[in-house]
């Protein structure tokens, strides 16, 4: 099941719900995958909106059990829907299935409607608790209706200084995302939840790099393995960096050969040349989809693209980055894929410019949101009023001071970028991609993580841990420079040779930011920018569509007057307006 709406009702709540829920069953139903049926009881309403031929569903009303993904693996096997109610409801292993994952579960009419989402949280869920009345669901847009369709300043300031949620934020008012290894119950118009496992553990002691490594190879190599075997037909998206070479090198030599391999660019660019390269040398079927063959959107299209797009990240990521991808996902096989992301805990690349050995405080917090966080997705500071603008960098600064945990500061920013940015911000890329095809990354796996947190923050600055990894897999996979143009089998050593390497690599990034930041320049991602230019020419040609900007009172309208006109905006900040178009529709700002 792609989309999916739960709304639990006390006796009093219930007829005063009905006008509004079918308002936010209007808005579950605008996305491309279309509400299937609704079931309605004196207690509430359940709607399920894109069916999969893997969901269990009764008669109206009766009981049912839905994945909310396609996937549903464990690194051994496939799990079919109908164990599923086992382990939502027996204390079944859910950390076992590997992220992302959901799944939602009524064991007869009447009972309770339970949802549970992955250890990790990367399968965006949302909940809503209002008086008498409860609600969970995929979407956070449709909550919103029932919730009354206000804006949160918090969430908004966050969006508008780092581009993504942080904690359990959205923008919606008192709309919140599950968090990681959490059950929902809802049940007489009230909502539990119960944490059924705790953050993986970090021992006291750091395991022995080596010893590290050959475990994780293990757990690399068990899933690669079951799973090609299970699915030879799998497509690994295959790029010029670090991540995907670990997947590919994971894979044993025999299933290889033959394999399908996908990457997205223009023939020169870096990732298509290693990509080619990789796959000559080992037999895979490779394939290069250009986000220019097709042909360009109009700017209307454009605009529409990134509506739809905005809507897919329920307005909390860039549409504008989505919308390209959508373009090409289109034309491409939505079965089985290997992708690579989440390598970032494993390789510590926000090691760059903090202190060792520090321990963490407001001060290092600050310090890191103003050199990295607020600089590569914020919106223009001259877009936004004043007074919201020192409001956002305030409660932005405060909730990420609250969400760093005490200790090691290097330490504590791996349980940020996992807890928070991928949690947050890859899960909503995540979510879009698993609800539409297998989406499957073996560096998600519970223990593999686990690892890759221990290691000592020493072990894993400048990629020394991944380096080895790919080294132990494969070494000669890993004497193949990547795009960066540094080596893995000697980002796996600490000689003399390496430390320069890295250090040169490092010295440039750092310059990248630096001019960055003096320039107030944005890191617009793929496609972006391109994007953004057509939604622009859109706007100023039909300038009415725009409107509902008018009606936000964070924004400049001297600005937006400029804008229309024709002055120039980074992509980011036009990401930023989308998400506030796409969410007018439910919501009043103030």
């Amino acid at each position: 099941m792609k989309d999916f709406l739960a709304v639990s009702c006390a006796p009093h709540a219930a007829d005063s719900l009905r006008g509004v829920v079918d308002q936010a069953l209007g808005v579950l139903r605008d996305d491309e995958a279309g509400v299937v049926r609704v079931d309605q009881a004196e207690d509430g309403w359940v709607a399920f909106a894109g069916s999969d031929p893997g969901d269990l569903l009764a008669e109206p009303g009766a009981g049912f059990t839905v994945r909310l993904n396609r996937a549903a693996r464990t690194p051994e096997r496939d799990v079919p829907t109908a164990e599923l109610a086992g382990m939502i409801t027996g204390g079944g292993d859910l950390t076992s299935l590997l992220p992302p994952f959901a799944a939602a579960h009524r064991q007869r009419a009447g009972a309770p409607v339970v949802v549970a989402g992955d250890w990790l949280g990367f399968r965006q869920i949302y909940w809503w608790q209002g008086d008498g009345v409860a609600a969970v669901s995929t979407s956070a847009r449709t909550l919103a209706v029932l919730a009354g369709g206000r804006l949160d300043p918090v969430g908004l300031g966050a969006q508008a200084m780092i581009g993504w949620q942080v904690g359990t934020l959205t923008i919606f008012e008192n709309v919140r995302a599950l968090p990681p290894a959490t059950i929902a119950t809802l049940d007489g118009g009230s909502l539990r939840q119960r944490r059924y496992a705790d953050p993986p553990d970090r021992p006291d002691r750091a395991p022995a790099l080596d010893d590290a490594v050959d475990e994780m190879a293990q757990i690399l190599n068990r899933w690669q393995s079951n799973y090609l075997e299970d699915h030879p037909d799998t497509i690994l998206q295959l790029t010029g960096g670090h991540d995907s070479r670990i997947l590919l090198a994971a894979i044993p030599a025999k299933l290889r050969t033959g394999l399908a391999a996908l990457t997205l660019g223009s023939p020169t660019s870096p990732d298509v040349r290693i990509a080619a390269r990789l796959s000559a040398r080992y037999g895979l079927r490779h394939e290069v989809y250009r986000l220019d063959q097709q042909r360009p959107p109009t700017p209307r299209e454009a605009h529409t693209l990134a509506l739809a797009a905005a809507r897919q990240l329920e307005c909390q990521a860039s549409p504008l980055a989505l919308a390209p991808l959508l373009l090409a996902e289109a034309h491409l096989d939505q079965g089985h894929r290997l992708g690579g992301l989440g390598g970032e805990v494993a390789r510590g690349f926000y090691y760059a410019g903090q202190p060792t050995g520090a321990t963490a405080s407001g001060h290092l917090v600050e310090r890191l949101a103003r050199w990295r966080l607020f600089s590569n997705e914020a919106v223009e500071a001259k877009a936004l009023t004043e007074d919201f603008r020192i409001r956002a960098q305030e409660t932005t600064l405060a909730s990420l001071k609250e969400l760093f945990p005490a200790g090691d500061w290097l330490r504590a920013t791996d349980d940020f970028y996992l807890y928070h940015r991928m949690y947050r911000w890859a899960g909503l890329h995540g979510t879009v991609a698993a609800v539409r095809r297998h989406y499957i990354n073996p560096m998600f796996d519970r223990r593999f993580i686990e690892l890759a947190l221990a290691v000592a923050p020493a072990d894993k600055r400048n990629s020394l841990l991944l380096g080895r990894l790919m080294t132990r897999l494969d070494s000669e996979l890993a004497s193949v420079p990547l795009d960066s143009g540094l080596t893995p089998a000697r980002l796996g050593t600490r000689s003399v040779v390496t430390r320069l390497a890295t250090g040169t690599a490092t010295a440039r990034k750092a310059a990248e930011k630096v001019r960055q930041r003096l320039t107030h320049g944005r890191k617009a991602q793929l496609g972006a920018a391109e994007m953004g230019a057509l939604v622009l020419a859109h706007w100023r040609a039909e300038p009415q569509v725009c409107r509902a900007l008018y009606d936000m009172p964070i924004l400049r309208h001297d600005w937006l007057d400029d804008l229309l006109a024709g002055a120039p905006a980074e992509p980011t900040t036009v990401a930023f307006l989308v998400n506030l178009l796409a969410a007018s529709d439910q919501t009043t700002a103030r």
